[in-house]
């Protein structure tokens, strides 16, 4: 069955929120304070993908990873930083990403603002 999930947030507010999707604050010795929404996926009974949603604090980064699932990447509001394997690139508003598996990579915001992206795997990668 399909579903909408409405942005119930404020973007002059860097409040980024849709109806029915919990926020997962993501925070380790890696990672601070970054949040995860996952917009599209087995709680939809999207049999194939996950679209997911990542607010990334001024400073803040993902993780350095590395798996064997593939990303493709937009980058929504903010300026980025993204490494991918030795290579690195400044990326800002609607630049999109692909990374490949097993590529290592990771972004950080380099900008003033909070930055967010959205990511899209497959759904077999853990989401």
């Amino acid at each position: 069955m399909s579903t909408i999930h409405r942005f119930l947030g404020d973007t002059t507010k860097d409040q980024y929120t849709w109806e029915g999707v919990e926020p997962i604050i993501i925070q380790t010795d890696q990672v601070d304070h970054v949040i995860k929404h996952v917009l599209v996926g087995p709680d939809d009974d999207a049999p194939n993908f996950v679209v997911r949603y990542f607010h990334v604090p001024v400073g803040d980064n993902t993780f350095f990873d590395q798996h064997p699932h593939e990303h493709g990447i937009v980058i929504l509001h903010g300026k980025a930083k993204v490494q991918i394997q030795n290579d690195f690139h400044e990326l800002g508003p609607l630049d999109a990403i692909f990374i490949s598996g097993n590529d290592i990579h990771q972004l950080t915001n380099i900008g003033d603002t909070p930055m967010g992206f959205l990511c899209v795997i497959t759904r077999k990668a853990e989401y």
